[in-house]
């Protein structure tokens, strides 16, 4: 009997992590997993050692404040591979983590270490390329210029498609637009407690202004470990909607398809945004030190992928100190009111899922997994 620990460190690689897992079963319908992650790992099997909640802190300060913490949890989960010996071990992204926990297993680990969805180290961090050239077996990307970024560091990497390619065009092909009286605005402004509570107060001062001129409804997407009492404050006064996301019932990207205009942070819901076709704008504030040390390390001219994919700024990005009410609001009613610039917008996305082809990434990764074993 084959065993995998698998390790995810935030949402979105629990959920793909969750794809790639189902996909192995069905090659192998024994293997055992175990590892970190959440509930969508859960739901598959997977035997979590602890949550993913309990190693994930976003920004500088937030690590540093909980390293001795995020210490004892690496340890533990390496002392649960030599416990194990499993088969393979599989990295999802949450390098900081996961490539200190590879250096640590390496020492005394003899099976396969694949990493499944490469960390950015073309943008930050392109010192972490010779320690994953020692430390992995195999390398899974879901971007195809990362292909040739890591041959020209001298290490193989292979294109498995981007797993947001099959889900969303499942939830497409199930999904109709649905009618509605009014325009919709739905706000992403993250998952953790304290981005939301940075980024979401200028959201829905905004969205208030945009909704006073078009009688826009006005959404929140909450993560699920969030309850109701967590906004009550942040939205007193306004008139909005909190959606529970509850993959079960796809509300998270019901609503998304069904906006006219998602303000959000810079990470996977961009993505997500494009591939659903829903015209958006990018808006983040970080703590001001996490800023300033971020800045200085980030070798990429944006931080939203759509554009980072097609060199050019496709949609705009607000970022620190550029999320000014009056710049949200310029480029919100742009989008609203637009026809031609919505379109050319839609165009783009267009492209990015043709550049990004439409195999499965979970069936093509699982298939080159289940071939080293």
């Amino acid at each position: 009997m084959k065993k995998i620990f698998i390790i995810a460190g935030e949402a979105s690689g629990d959920s793909h992590s969750a794809e790639l897992v189902r996909k192995l079963k069905e090659l192998d319908p024994g293997t055992r997993f175990y590892g970190i992650g959440g509930n969508n790992l859960k739901k598959q099997g997977v035997e979590l050692i602890y949550s993913y909640e309990d190693v994930n802190f976003i920004g500088f300060t937030a690590v540093l404040k909980n390293l001795s913490s995020i210490k004892a949890k690496l340890s533990e989960a390496v002392e649960k591979v030599k416990e194990l010996e499993p088969d393979a071990v599989i990295l999802t992204d949450f390098p900081g983590f996961n490539i200190r926990f590879a250096e640590k297993i390496r020492k005394f680990y003899k099976g396969k270490i694949i990493y499944y969805i490469s960390p950015q180290v073309w943008a930050w961090h392109k010192d972490r390329v010779k320690k994953l050239k020692k430390l992995c077996d195999a390398m899974l990307v879901i971007f195809p210029f990362e292909v040739d970024f890591y041959k020209q560091e001298g290490m193989e990497a292979k294109y498995v498609g981007h797993p947001l390619i099959e889900k969303t065009n499942r939830f497409i092909s199930e999904h109709s637009k649905r009618e509605k009286a009014n325009k919709i605005i739905t706000l992403l402004p993250g998952s953790r407690p304290e981005e939301i509570k940075r980024i979401l107060p200028g959201l829905l001062e905004v969205s208030k202004k945009l909704q006073d001129e078009t009688c826009a409804e006005i959404k929140i997407i909450s993560p699920p470990y969030l309850n109701a009492g967590f906004y009550k404050d942040l939205v007193k006064g306004y008139n909005v909607e909190i959606v529970k996301d509850d993959e079960d019932k796809n509300t998270y990207y019901e609503t998304i398809y069904n906006s006219d205009l998602v303000f959000t942070k810079a990470g996977t819901t961009t993505m997500e945004c494009t591939l659903l076709g829903t015209p958006f704008c990018v808006a983040y504030r970080a703590g001001r030190i996490n800023y300033l040390i971020g800045k200085n390390m980030i070798r990429v001219n944006f931080v939203a992928m759509p554009n980072i994919l097609l060199d050019k700024a496709i949609v705009k990005e607000f970022i620190q100190n550029e999320m000014t009410i009056d710049n949200l609001y310029s480029e919100g009613k742009k989008i609203l009111t637009d026809e031609k610039y919505r379109e050319e917008m839609k165009s783009n996305f267009a492209r990015i899922r043709e550049l990004l082809g439409d195999r499965s990434a979970s069936a093509t990764a699982a298939e080159i997994i289940n071939a080293m074993l």
